[in-house]
């Protein structure tokens, strides 16, 4: 972790997002402490930044408040976000009420508007690979009153691709939704234990984005 993340700094990466180390569950929050700043003091680089993932459906390792605040009052400036993809709204609006300055971004893109409005800062989120367009409606006009039934219709296309997402797995789904936006079949392969959608869901996913096109 520590070495692939200097290289991310070292190459110009604005921000790292850094999981907790997941193996080991029922971790303390001083264990938890301890692993990312060992990873922040051994890049020892002060253009690192660390956007803190919290997916603890998928890590069974919650990363809860008081390390958080624990994080950014020792690694000021480093420590600058965190991406919450548990679906947790009350977790993000009382992270936003918590730590001012400190960006909540949204997993899901369902959240990203109701995010922005409650005072979050944006979204790290798949569909930005097939609608960032619309994302970026949402972004740029969220708080123009003049603007509001155009960003609703952008996040309303936005949540209709992003349910499409999870028509099967998700990560092959996405990756055969790339492929076909970009015409490059290189995007469906995959590696184990993940596996392509078979030509018959793949159909099923390319007829919907037509009809989501349209």
């Amino acid at each position: 972790t520590v070495a692939l993340t200097r290289h991310a700094v070292e190459s110009g990466a604005r921000g790292s997002v850094l999981l907790p180390p997941f193996y080991y569950k029922g971790v303390s929050d001083e264990g938890l402490f301890r692993f990312y700043a060992s990873v922040i003091e051994g890049v020892g680089d002060d253009r690192l930044r660390v956007v803190l993932y919290h997916i603890p459906q998928v890590t069974q390792v919650p990363l809860g408040h008081d390390l958080i605040a624990r994080l950014i009052e020792t690694f000021p400036g480093i420590v600058v976000g965190i991406k919450d993809s548990a679906g947790d709204f009350a977790n993000m609006t009382a992270m936003v009420a918590r730590f001012p300055g400190f960006a909540v971004l949204a997993g899901a893109d369902p959240l990203l508007l109701p995010l922005l409005q409650a005072g979050g800062h944006g979204c790290i989120t798949a569909t930005s690979n097939l609608r960032a367009d619309a994302l970026r409606v949402v972004w740029d006009h969220w708080a123009d009153p003049a603007a509001t039934a155009r960003v609703e219709a952008a996040q309303d296309r936005i949540n209709a691709w992003r349910t499409l997402t999870n028509a099967y797995v998700q990560l092959p789904t996405v990756k055969t939704m790339v492929a076909r936006a970009r015409g490059d079949a290189d995007w469906l392969n995959l590696r184990p234990p993940l596996v392509a959608l078979s030509e018959a869901e793949r159909a099923r996913v390319w007829a919907e984005m037509d009809r989501l096109s349209a």
